[in-house]
């Protein structure tokens, strides 16, 4: 999560990240799968994590470089609803197939560092309007049946 003191790209103040993992990941971290709720048949889904330890690196090159951040957590809610039939897409080309649906999402984060804190509008008012549940096999796991 970002957050701008101006227009998205000016007067950036936060940057909350995982710290890079080994082998150069970053912007990803693993969490409890107690955390997710899916049920594909009715098209909904359900991910919430509270004080998610996190690191405020202030800007997206310190973030970038793994350079010196401050203690933070993070918090979400995100609740995905289907807005479309279930449709099945195969790729042999790059090794992907899988069952996905057009959904809706639903979201609400908020985040602390030292004496600040933020937090977005509740979920129900902050809509990404095209997104995708679903299930997928890559990779190795292409042609397993």
């Amino acid at each position: 999560m970002d957050l701008f003191t101006g227009p998205v790209g000016s007067g950036q103040i936060h940057d909350f990240n995982p710290r890079t993992g080994s082998g150069g990941l970053f912007w990803s971290q693993p969490v409890s799968p107690d955390t997710l709720d899916v049920d594909l048949e009715r098209g909904t889904a359900t991910q919430t994590l509270d004080d998610q330890d996190e690191e405020d690196y202030h800007n997206l090159h310190n973030a970038l470089l793994d350079g010196p951040g401050d203690p933070a957590s993070v918090s979400f809610e995100m609740r995905w609803t289907a807005v479309e039939p279930s449709m099945k897409v195969t790729d042999p080309v790059h090794g992907l197939t899988g069952k996905f649906r057009i959904s809706k999402v639903e979201i609400a984060r908020s985040a602390k560092v030292g004496s600040f804190a933020f937090a977005s509008d509740p979920a129900g008012t902050t809509v990404n309007v095209r997104s995708v549940i679903g299930r997928e096999r890559n990779g190795v796991f292409f042609s397993d049946d």
